[in-house]
């Protein structure tokens, strides 16, 4: 029957993308999904999917988006005591910098940071060690 995983494997991880960038986040959707994820993407940072994170979710955070940005989402995550698995992504370095450092003073948990374009095997890399 193929690749049978056991159950605390991927089949109980869910990815959640948030990025503003349709075509980007489709591209990520498919990539994920077809690794045997459940993915769950949003366009908008303000969407219910930040209020129904789960403790095992991997979050890929855009962090310059319209309406809300990446900072705001992890102040939001803060507050609520989110203990996901958070992948930041920017295509402005010093940005992604300022994330990582907020991360870090909010004690969240970042497992990875990526400058776009970034490569596959970095998102492999991030999932397999999440």
């Amino acid at each position: 029957m193929g690749d049978q995983k056991s159950p605390s494997s991927k089949q109980s991880r869910r990815v959640v993308i948030i990025d503003d960038e349709s075509a980007f986040t489709d591209f990520m959707d498919k990539l994920i999904s077809g690794l045997g994820y459940e993915v769950v993407v949003s366009t908008d940072a303000r969407s219910s999917y930040i209020y129904e994170l789960r403790n095992s979710d991997v979050v890929f955070i855009d962090v310059m988006m319209p309406n809300m940005d990446g900072l705001q989402v992890l102040e939001k995550l803060f507050r609520q005591e989110a203990k996901c698995s958070i992948v930041l992504m920017s295509g402005q370095g010093e940005r992604l910098e300022a994330a990582e450092k907020l991360a870090k003073q909010l004690d969240l948990r970042v497992i990875g940071a990526f400058e776009k374009p970034f490569r596959l095997r970095d998102i492999l890399d991030v999932l397999d060690g999440a």
